[in-house]
């Protein structure tokens, strides 16, 4: 009885392995399809993966740039609107800080590089690095005395910044940033 099992077990194995081998040409063929079709858009997902990430890494550049540097601004317009401000010395002081704060924002601002990954958007973030250096240029040229003066030229450029980023970033697939969030400022 173990005899006839163990040759019908064998007849079995060689009848499964025969179709096999017949059918493994065409299963070789697909699979290496399957596979070069898999490789490319595993490429263009990489390629994809490196323009978000290089983004990414562009925005927190971009956002711990001027976070670094814009306190003098902030200052500023804190103390303006305290109950108590600091004396006119002390004001035109800080006025002073934050007018060279701005502008050295925009200074480093124009000379931030835009990475080889994102080359195919690199007009449109040259230019919104561009309105954004501007925003920058105009605030310290208008900086008021005033509490809860509002900065309507300079806020225009940010915001026309963030929309020629937004378009980028859509394009890319990511949400669009808002840097008036991410910076103190």
């Amino acid at each position: 009885m173990k005899k006839v099992l163990s040759l019908t077990m064998l007849l079995v194995l060689v009848f499964a392995a025969a179709c096999s081998n017949g059918n493994g040409a065409n299963e070789n063929a697909s699979e290496n399809n399957g596979q070069n079709n898999e490789q490319a858009s595993s490429e263009e997902n990489g390629d994809q993966t490196d323009v978000k990430g290089a983004l990414l890494d562009f925005q927190m550049n971009l956002t711990g740039m001027i976070n670094e540097k814009d306190a003098p601004i902030a200052a500023f317009e804190a103390a303006k609107a305290q109950e108590e401000k600091p004396s006119d010395e002390e004001l035109a002081t800080m006025k002073e800080e934050a007018k060279t704060a701005a502008n050295t924002i925009a200074e480093d601002i124009r000379g931030m590089e835009i990475p080889a990954e994102l080359e195919a958007h690199k007009s449109d973030l040259e230019a919104a690095l561009e309105d954004l250096a501007k925003a920058y240029e105009t605030k310290a040229s208008n900086l008021s005395d005033e509490a809860g003066y509002v900065y309507e030229e300079s806020d225009n450029l940010f915001a026309s910044a963030e929309e020629k980023l937004a378009t980028v970033y859509e394009d890319a697939g990511l949400t669009a940033p808002s840097i008036s969030a991410e910076v103190a400022d």
